[in-house]
């Protein structure tokens, strides 16, 4: 993976920048949710993937992950964000990813979903939704790649801000 461009970026600097305020806040974030509730957050983080390791996974898929999901699971293999009641956003898929999609998180009932086909014929926001209990062809698209819902996750302190009205 080349170094340097824009998407590496954005995923170094929005890992990081959250790093260091639980660093600075011996581990535990102030998070201000919907309608003015306070409450307080941490978030972990597991260790690293190997490059070889999503090489093997890509050719058992038989898709290539976005560049920017590959940088994450890069800096860390799956994490807990705002554990307050958030469930993992690295958890295993259970329906077949045979099928073009790769479940990456579950928050309350919603699944965040790559559309490994979207992005592999050249889409660049390949980012959908759907209910847990929902079909993949139910779900809908989040007009994002990984790094921006990723970057407006941690922004939004874990709220579910693809489920906000405009």
């Amino acid at each position: 993976m080349k170094r340097g461009n824009l998407m590496d970026f954005l995923i170094d600097k929005t890992i990081n920048a959250l790093k260091q305020r639980l660093q600075e806040n011996n581990g535990v974030i102030r998070i201000q949710s919907p309608e003015g509730n306070l409450s307080y957050g941490t978030c972990s983080f597991y260790h690293p993937i190997h490059e070889n390791d999503i090489i093997l996974f890509e050719q058992e898929l038989g898709y290539k992950l976005p560049g920017d999901y590959k940088k994450f699971l890069l800096l860390t293999n799956g994490c807990r964000f705002f554990d307050h009641g958030l469930n993992e956003i690295f958890e295993q898929t259970y329906e077949e990813p045979s099928d073009g999609f790769l479940k990456i998180g579950y928050f309350y009932q919603d699944n965040i979903v790559i559309d490994l086909k979207a992005f592999n014929a050249g889409e660049r926001n390949y980012l959908l939704v759907k209910g847990y209990l929902d079909q993949f062809y139910e779900a809908r698209k989040l007009n994002m790649n990984f790094e921006i819902w990723l970057d407006r996750f941690i922004i939004c302190q874990g709220a579910l801000f693809w489920n906000w009205s405009i």
